[in-house]
């Protein structure tokens, strides 16, 4: 008996499956061969990668002691000192309990203080005759409050302040219009600087919001809000004046005032009170100041009268008298 025999196996049985083009099956005996897995090896070669590249840093932060991934103390200060626009509100200068932005009035041309902004104009100090008239100081864009001015304020209504020294005339020539059958009210009078600060900065961004660059957008913010310090709000010395019924009709101070009776009025007396018109229509461009109909300053009557009567601005009456 042949080898194949003694196993078990049948020749022909083998022959025929070869014949039949099936192949034949593997000699029991036989092993498959088991596949290797790669994981170990592909973990080696991660760990063998990060090792030298740590050893690279590490040479290169030795070659360079100076380059480090923390801010440096300087950039860090400039940033911690960087300048904030002011959040406060009306509700911080009792003066101003209910005052709407619109009623800033000044349209003075001046820089922001605004960091997105320009610069605040350059701190000149505020002029007056040269007999040092308080009645006379020349507040605008090119004559800036200084940090030394002081004020002592009085109550003109529930609602505003003045400089002590004008209430009772600002009081006389409302009562007085009141008598000619013409009702006056204060929409706005002593304005701090704060209070500026924060109307122009809103104002800013009402133009920005709009499309303007930070530069136009101060300009154009400038010419309805003084910037704070260029305002003649902040001295205690003007107050912005409207017919009682005139928020009813219009929500801003618009220059439609001049067709009210009442600015009529304000217009023939003011002076008899020691007020003037402020910014007049056909000097803006010597005030630098949008025609603000709503908006007198005190100056005393012997000056008032002056002005009114030659139909001129402050500016140019000051300029008379050095």
């Amino acid at each position: 008996m042949s080898n194949e025999s003694r196993r078990g196996y049948d020749p022909r049985e083998i022959n025929g499956r070869a014949r039949a083009g099936r192949p034949s099956s593997p000699p029991p005996h036989r092993r498959r061969r088991r596949r290797s897995n790669p994981w170990p090896a592909i973990l080696l070669a991660a760990l063998l990668v990060g090792a030298v590249a740590v050893g690279v840093v590490a040479c290169s932060r030795q070659a360079d002691p100076g380059s480090t991934s923390s801010e440096s103390p300087s950039s860090s200060s400039e940033l911690s000192g960087a300048a904030i626009p002011s959040s406060s509100s009306a509700a911080d200068d009792p003066s101003l309990p209910s005052e709407p932005e619109s009623t800033s009035s000044d349209s003075e041309s001046a820089s922001s203080e605004s960091s997105s902004s320009a610069s605040e104009p350059e701190d000149l100090p505020a002029s007056a005759t040269t007999d040092g008239d308080w009645r006379l100081v020349l507040v605008n864009p090119t004559h800036k409050l200084n940090g030394d001015y002081d004020v002592e304020l009085a109550p003109v209504n529930a609602n505003y302040q003045l400089d002590a020294r004008i209430v009772e005339d600002m009081q006389a020539m409302i009562a007085a219009a009141k008598e000619a059958g013409y009702s006056l009210q204060i929409c706005s009078a002593y304005r701090s600087t704060d209070r500026s600060r924060v109307l122009y900065n809103n104002k800013v961004n009402q133009y920005k919001a709009a499309g303007y660059s930070d530069e136009d957008a101060a300009v154009e913010a400038a010419k309805w809000v003084a910037p704070p310090g260029t305002s003649e709000h902040n001295t205690g010395l003007a107050a912005d004046i409207v017919s009682a019924d005139y928020f009813t009709k219009y929500a801003d101070l618009e220059h439609d005032f001049e067709t009210f009776d009442e600015f009529k009025w304000l217009y023939a007396n003011c002076a008899d009170y020691g007020f003037i018109l402020r910014y007049p229509k056909d000097k803006q461009e010597i005030t630098g100041i949008t025609y603000e109909p709503w908006h007198y300053r005190y100056v005393g009557r012997e000056h008032a009268k002056k002005i009114m009567e030659q139909k001129i601005c402050l500016e140019e009456y000051l300029g008379e008298l050095d």
